[in-house]
């Protein structure tokens, strides 16, 4: 039997396999760290833990997902776009001639989970009191000049479910003393329930827990309520905002906490193992789709200490294809839903990148099969042969 790809990790039984720590820096270590309900959540906690509100200004990448902005937009928030460099990086030195002065925050992203460097900006944001919301969001491990992920910024957020095997999570780090973070509430006996089961029969259905895999997809069968077809497609959905929603955020399910069945996982999961089958995958696909006519590797070198979240392939031509690969339902998203009135900005990588930068979805529970079928079907679909 073929099971569909996973388009994020699932459960199984070498989920706690392997050294629980890593040698690679984790936000989870952080002394300040408070489990959220998703990586949207913790920036709007974030915001309001600045407490920035109506008309004041925040700092944003062009590059983005629309649930990056919309804790911004639902506080009140003005976003202002600022323009990137080949790396990822923002480009201080527009932000330098432009008017700041009434800016209270500046989000950066460490775009694909890997590290973006920080000291100048760090730098920059203490001489002009403005304050540093970190993005990890894509980066729950890893380095960035110097000093651990989620340490740069006054206040970091990451996200649970791109590398645990949960289906919510979030988390939100205080690297400075600032307000309490908001009152959050308990998610409900049913909903504690159901995280649970989620997480056993996204893995069933996926093919991983042999054993379990049977009897779990059979009571599901029985209650009637998660058919695997409806399953997949959620998992889909929740992972890919060019699918979802994206431009809205539920204010309620922000402030509760994480179920206890995830708690548990990002707890006790194996920290060496993602990072490792990460790191080797990522060296696998930089091989599949190096020297190929109309596509490579964004980023083909990889930082010693990180552990990627997704892999970055620049397509030339990127349609009619990526709608095919949507067609075939195959783990992949593109940022090209902008929020609206992004402007163009000379020497913005940004935009670009909206359109060209196909995001591969897979992560560390990914067989060598289904590395392969994937490499495959992309090929397959742009019809690329090798230079």
């Amino acid at each position: 039997m073929v099971y569909p790809i996973p388009r994020l990790p699932v459960l199984d039984w070498t989920t706690f396999s392997g050294t629980k720590l890593s040698a690679t820096p984790c936000l989870l270590t952080h002394p300040n760290n408070q489990f959220t309900n998703s990586g949207r959540a913790s920036i709007l906690l974030a915001l309001e833990m600045l407490g920035i509100g109506r008309g004041e200004k925040v700092l944003v990448p062009t590059y983005h997902c629309p649930t990056m902005i919309a804790p911004i937009v639902a506080v009140g928030a003005i976003p202002i776009f600022y323009p990137l460099n080949g790396h990822g990086s923002p480009r201080l030195d527009w932000i330098k001639r432009e008017n700041t002065f009434d800016v209270r925050a500046f989000l950066v992203a460490h775009f694909f989970g890997l590290p973006q460097p920080l000291a100048e900006v760090r730098e920059w944001c203490n001489q002009q009191g403005v304050r540093l919301i970190e993005d990890c969001a894509h980066a729950l491990f890893g380095s960035s000049d110097d000093r651990a992920i989620g340490y740069w910024g006054d206040l970091s957020i990451a996200s649970l479910t791109k590398f645990l095997p949960v289906p919510e999570g979030g988390c939100l780090v205080a690297n400075k003393t600032l307000a309490p973070i908001p009152s959050l509430h308990r998610p409900s006996a049913i909903g504690q329930i159901k995280a649970s089961f989620d997480i056993v029969h996204a893995g069933a259905i996926h093919g991983r827990l042999k054993g379990l895999g049977i009897l779990i997809s059979g009571l599901y069968d029985f209650l009637g309520k998660f058919k695997r077809k409806n399953l997949v497609k959620s998992q889909e959905i929740k992972s890919d905002p060019s699918v979802s929603e994206g431009f809205t955020i539920d204010t309620v399910q922000s402030h509760r906490t994480l179920t206890h069945a995830s708690r548990w996982i990002a707890c006790h999961a194996s920290r060496e193992r993602i990072v490792s089958g990460r790191r080797e995958k990522y060296g696998f696909f930089t091989h599949a789709f190096s020297g190929l006519a109309g596509m490579y590797p964004l980023q083909p070198d990889l930082p010693i200490d990180c552990a990627p979240y997704v892999f970055p392939l620049w397509v030339d031509q990127p349609d009619p294809g990526y709608s095919e690969l949507r067609r075939l339902e195959f783990p992949v998203s593109r940022w090209d839903r902008l929020w609206p009135n992004v402007p163009v900005i000379e020497g913005d990588c940004g935009i670009d990148w909206s359109r060209h930068v196909l995001q591969l979805a897979w992560h560390q529970d990914l067989t060598s099969d289904e590395l392969q079928r994937m490499v495959d079907t992309v090929k397959q679909v742009y019809g690329k042969a090798g230079r």
